[in-house]
């Protein structure tokens, strides 16, 4: 684990110094404020989580990444209601941007791919995903996850023996130490890749008096308990790497409070004990909150030198990381302490072949069924991936979408086999995760602050959908406030939609939901109409998160060294396979052409319309019409355009002998004919008159009668051209990335082809739905390897409750793997 993460862990809560002024009040008071400050921050902010499962966790150059993106809330775990769009970023190990998805969520899921190029270098890779929402919460809220791209120079592993420096600390349990009180002193060692270190040690006082042993246990993490004496120092003496080494112990308090927690005998309730030490008699407060919910609170009544002992049901708690925290009767902070709450609510989640052998190119059927932990039957949906078991070595105790949501998106730093704490419910992973919370954990928001009611600063809206989005400034960079923007859509959906920019300039044009780029022209006048001197700024999408202070958690540590060879070679002769083959071998399929999404920036360009004006009219040369109708004074004024009377002072224009009449413009913005006939031509400082196609084509199909468009202005404004491409623009708007489905022949007719197939991923699904009974069946074929699949299905259910299954099952193909 990184040194500089552990050292950031907000552990020690002294009783001096942290006094909350804004909470000088009665216990009640402050509790019920305390709640309703909880209770704004999950409703109100409702912060997100983002986690990615993929089909494996390396590749190689010309594969593709399939994905499937969770977003949820971080609080009930549901189907988030505020984000609607997911980023996906590849980024290389310069924090450069390989390729990028931008993904419609629906309902909180979303399914994306990317397609490796064939000359991508070897090497590590980062995958991020997150919302724009999250940015208010900071970069560490989002999922990061390091893969490998395998080439022809084998990749170097990591090691977990450190040769070089280890790197112990001490954490008290409830953040301090306090002399002639016993409590308990957690450690984590490190060695220099930061992964957990195993080691035992001593502690000794600074005289050299040996007072204790102890010994690491899982990851290089444990505890000991530990009574410090007033007046004395105290070090650890480590033996690590044939070496001993010396580490300061945390220095004692004189007088404060120690809070120990032990789960009792029955496992349904945390005992909590609380004791001081040169403190007055004080009545203190006991609070849980888990998922930003107040869940417990009682008071305690403690007298110097006896233990306060208070129960805390777990039943109280949801599944997931919970915090004790003891205070003064004002709310004042003096202990903390972060508990795991298993409630045993998981999907129970069956997938079953039906065959444990079979033979090259035959069908494969798995049946997949998803219960409550109640044995009734959950209608939902798994993404699914079946691998080859000897080509792709799973992690041992790897990253999973349980681990990630209810464990380590609440910790700071990597987290080493996460899975582990989840693989059963025996006392030694209790202690392991136990003693995980004592190191590693963390507040993921602000005790205080949100205490105090103070919230963070929301500068990201929510992103229900795609939107189109700027600033109108003036041609000195100031921001034109209560302007107006007007979008025009091309395409088979044709619109004009305005709106009207905020105190900063900013312009939102939301509700798009298209894939792949459109074309639109965006036009900007100001407060009085005015269009001169003015520029339309488009947002363009040039963010990539920064890259992590501490490791990235990684799926393949240990994993390439017996595989990256077979597993390369494969690969290669698959894409040789695709490239050579005829047009009628189905497995040319899964090698669809790429779909570049390289984050690059919107080409805006201006759009002249002065410059493609087929006749400009000036004030001057009208004529007063009798009628005091404006389309009157164009009869006779341009070759091909027509003026007849249809009423009353009413004329209606043709241009060309066109049916349709022409689009009317009034400074940019579209208007009825009758809105023209009523202006003054006096108002009117010239007329741009668009007659053939090309000109026109701008403004789509609602053009092909031709274009009037008419300005306004003063008359000594008559010889002054607004600059064209400045106020109007043409912008590329991206969309949705496109989806691919997942390619898997079907060997069922004698006309197969002979080539090799050697995928590694054997199927890919992101939405493998159940029924109302809780059941779901899926089809497909082997390749041509004599190998091992392993089929692993994870989801969530629309309540918060994760689920996984794995199958095995063997191929024995009358082909030679090689």
């Amino acid at each position: 684990m990184n040194k500089q993460k552990i050292k950031n862990i907000i552990y020690l809560l002294p009783f001096f110094g942290l006094a909350l002024v804004a909470f000088v009040s009665p216990p009640d008071k402050w509790l019920s404020q305390l709640k309703t400050n909880l209770d704004t921050y999950r409703t109100q902010y409702a912060p997100e989580k983002v986690y990615l499962t993929l089909d494996k966790p390396y590749y190689a150059p010309g594969q593709s990444i399939w994905l499937k993106g969770y977003l949820l809330d971080a609080a009930s775990l549901r189907p988030s209601l505020k984000s609607g769009v997911l980023y996906v970023d590849l980024l290389n190990a310069e924090n450069k941007a390989v390729a990028q998805l931008t993904l419609k969520a629906v309902h909180g899921k979303a399914a994306g791919d990317f397609a490796l190029p064939t000359d991508l270098p070897a090497g590590q890779y980062r995958l991020t995903a997150y919302t724009q929402y999250q940015r208010n919460f900071g970069e560490n809220t989002f999922f990061n996850l390091s893969i490998e791209v395998i080439g022809a120079t084998p990749v170097s592993q990591k090691t977990t023996e450190s040769t070089g420096l280890v790197d112990v600390q001490f954490f008290p349990e409830g953040g301090d130490l306090v002399t002639g009180l016993s409590s308990r002193l957690a450690f984590k060692a490190t060695g220099t890749n930061s992964a957990g270190l195993l080691v035992n040690g001593s502690v000794y006082t600074s005289q050299g008096q040996k007072v204790l042993d102890f010994t690491g246990s899982h990851l290089g993490m444990g505890s000991f308990e530990f009574q410090p004496q007033a007046g004395v120092t105290y070090v650890a003496k480590i033996n690590a790497a044939g070496k001993t080494r010396e580490y300061q112990l945390p220095e004692a308090l004189t007088a404060g409070y120690v809070m120990q927690v032990e789960e009792t005998a029955d496992a349904k309730n945390w005992q909590v004990t609380v004791n001081s030490q040169g403190t007055p008699p004080a009545s203190l407060l006991l609070t849980g909150v888990s998922r930003e919910t107040l869940l417990f609170n009682e008071k305690v009544k403690l007298q110097p030198g006896q233990p306060a002992r208070l129960n805390v049901p777990k039943a109280e708690f949801p599944t997931g990381i919970a915090r004790l925290t003891l205070t003064t009767a004002a709310g004042e902070p003096l202990a903390e302490r972060l508990i795991f709450a298993d409630n045993q609510e998981d999907l129970q989640v069956s997938l079953t072949a039906d065959k444990k052998s079979y033979k090259g190119r035959d069908q494969v059927t798995l049946q997949l069924t998803a219960q409550n932990n109640q044995g009734q039957p959950i209608a939902t949906d798994f993404a699914l991936a079946v691998t080859d078991e000897e080509l792709v070595k799973q992690p041992k105790n790897g990253l999973n979408l349980k681990a990630y949501f209810l464990l380590t998106s609440d910790l700071r730093g990597n987290v080493e086999q996460p899975g582990y704490y989840f693989a059963g419910n025996d006392q030694g992973r209790k202690q392991a995760l136990d003693h995980l919370l004592l190191t590693q954990g963390w507040r993921r928001f602000n005790w205080q602050e949100i205490a105090a009611g103070k919230f963070p600063a929301l500068n990201f809206a929510a992103e229900p959908d795609l939107a189109i989005s700027g600033k109108l400034v003036t041609n000195k960079g100031k921001a034109v406030e209560g302007g107006e923007a007007l979008l025009y859509l091309q395409g088979q959906h044709q619109a004009f939609i305005t709106t009207e920019t905020d105190q900063q300039g900013k312009f939102v044009f939301p509700g798009f939901d298209f894939t792949g780029t459109i074309d639109v022209v965006v036009q900007g006048t100001d407060a009085r109409g005015r269009r001169d001197r003015l520029q339309v700024k488009m947002n363009e999408n040039k963010y990539f998160p920064a890259t992590p202070a501490g490791p990235v958690p990684t799926w393949t540590e240990g994993l390439l060294a017996s595989t990256s060879k077979d597993f390369l070679v494969a690969s290669n002769q698959q894409l040789a396979a695709a490239v050579t083959t005829n047009s009628n071998y189905s497995l040319r399929s899964i090698l669809l052409s790429r779909v570049e999404i390289k984050g690059k920036k919107d080409v805006v360009q201006p759009f002249k319309l002065h410059d493609k004006a087929d006749v400009v009219i000036s004030r001057r040369e009208l004529p007063i019409a009798p009628s005091g109708n404006i389309i009157e004074s164009l009869q006779g004024r341009v070759a091909g355009l027509q003026v007849y009377r249809v009423g009353q002072n009413q004329f209606r224009a043709s241009i060309r002998g066109q049916q349709n009449s022409p689009l009317y413009l009034l400074d940019g913005m579209p208007v009825s004919e009758s809105t023209v006939s009523s202006i003054s031509q006096f108002d009117v400082s010239r007329i741009e008159i668009l007659k053939n196609a090309a000109s026109a084509a701008i403004y789509g199909g609602r053009a092909s009668g031709g274009v009037i468009a008419l300005f306004t202005g003063a008359a000594e404004e008559d010889s002054r051209e607004v600059t064209p491409g400045t106020y109007i623009i043409m912008h590329h708007a991206q969309g949705y990335s496109k989806v691919r489905e997942f390619y898997s022949p079907k060997y069922n007719n004698v006309t197969a082809s002979n080539e090799p197939d050697l995928r590694t991923t054997l199927y890919w699904n992101p939405t493998v739905k159940t029924d109302a009974q809780g059941k779901a069946t899926v089809t497909f074929y082997t390749g041509d390897r004599t190998t091992t699949y392993r089929a692993v299905a994870e989801g969530i259910s629309d309540e918060g409750k994760p689920g996984r299954g794995e199958v095995v099952f063997s191929v024995n193909s009358n082909k030679d793997n090689s």
